[in-house]
């Protein structure tokens, strides 16, 4: 049994760069939320004791994005237990991205979550998820008076319900979600010939005024215990479930003023499908090394909203405290 945990954990950790240069798609808030995609790390992770109710994480995040921009996030997260089987977390993350056409940092947008432990048994557990993304900002950052891509941005600009449900048995984690944009509030106004057709500004994809349709979300993962580690491969499926929109000003040939419309994204729905890894450490009873890995197998075509990945790499420590 030990010898095959090894081999399992060896051919994920061999597959993950053969996919590292594709283009994919990161999360746009609930995939990570709350339960959604936790690995928890006991003496034996079938275990389903509970953890201190209280934590509070710290996490650094790299990523490739979009035309190779390096996309950093500094990240803070809270998280209180009331009762035994009610949670509230509030996440903070600080964003900067860097690329061939500037660079751009900002607070990023918050979210805040809340779970219910429905059932609770010694072999299984069922967390109902309800939560808010909020925007930091209206995604409208410029550099030198030329507005910069989604890609740079370090907010959507949306106000975003969420639902999701994630449960776990024995060792093995399935979850599903939903993102649902309440209110789109994106100002963003990227457009090719704001920067003059500028070949560095051809490669991202236009996201004037851009409005998100929603996502569904399903996760499966096999959490492996190795003493002190543990380490939790997976797939994490995002669907989004509609084309975006964004306004579009054809020119006039006569010169004439035109009000912009509004045009559907053709191609930006569909599936993304990713390959994670995560992996946890116990240093005591109430500090956790965490590490977590993803990178795309399938992508949809076109991604406005500049939320292309081509790896996404977050290192983080988690203290639990509280009865």
């Amino acid at each position: 049994m030990r010898m095959t945990k090894y081999i399992l954990l060896s051919v994920v950790l061999a597959t993950l760069p053969v996919f590292s240069n594709a283009q994919g798609c990161s999360d746009a808030g609930v995939c990570t939320a709350g339960p959604i995609g936790e690995l928890y790390l006991n003496s034996d992770t079938s275990s389903q004791a509970d953890p201190p109710r209280h934590y509070a994480r710290l996490v650094f995040s790299y990523a490739v994005g979009e035309q190779r921009t390096t996309v950093l996030q500094g990240i803070v997260e809270l998280g209180f237990g009331i009762g035994e089987r009610f949670q509230v977390a509030l996440r903070l993350p600080y964003q900067r991205a860097d690329g061939d056409l500037g660079d751009h940092a900002a607070s990023g947008d918050p979210l805040l979550t809340a779970n219910f432990a429905a059932l609770k048994g010694d072999r299984s557990r069922l967390d109902l998820l309800l939560g808010f993304k909020f925007p930091a900002n209206i995604a409208n950052a410029a550099v030198t008076g030329r507005p910069l891509p989604m890609p740079y941005q370090s907010s959507l600009g949306t106000t975003d319900l969420l639902l999701g449900a994630n449960y776990r048995y024995h060792r093995w984690n399935t979850a599903l979600a939903f993102q649902l944009p309440l209110q789109q509030n994106n100002e963003n106004q990227f457009t090719h010939p704001a920067w003059g057709n500028d070949p560095r500004a051809l490669g991202y994809f236009e996201s004037a005024f851009l409005e998100r349709a929603p996502d569904a979300v399903i996760r499966l993962q096999y959490a492996i215990p190795i003493n002190r580690l543990a380490v939790q491969p997976g797939l994490l499926a995002i669907q989004h479930l509609g084309q975006d929109t964004r306004l579009e000003a054809e020119p006039d040939p006569i010169g004439m003023p035109v009000m912009p419309d509004r045009v559907t994204v053709d191609g930006s729905e569909g599936l993304t499908l990713n390959l994670t890894l995560d992996a946890a450490y116990r240093l005591t009873d109430k500090w956790t090394l965490e590490l977590a890995y993803g990178s795309p197998l399938i992508t949809r075509e076109v991604r406005p909203d500049g939320l292309t990945r081509s790896l996404v790499l977050n290192m983080g420590a988690t203290w639990r405290f509280g009865p």
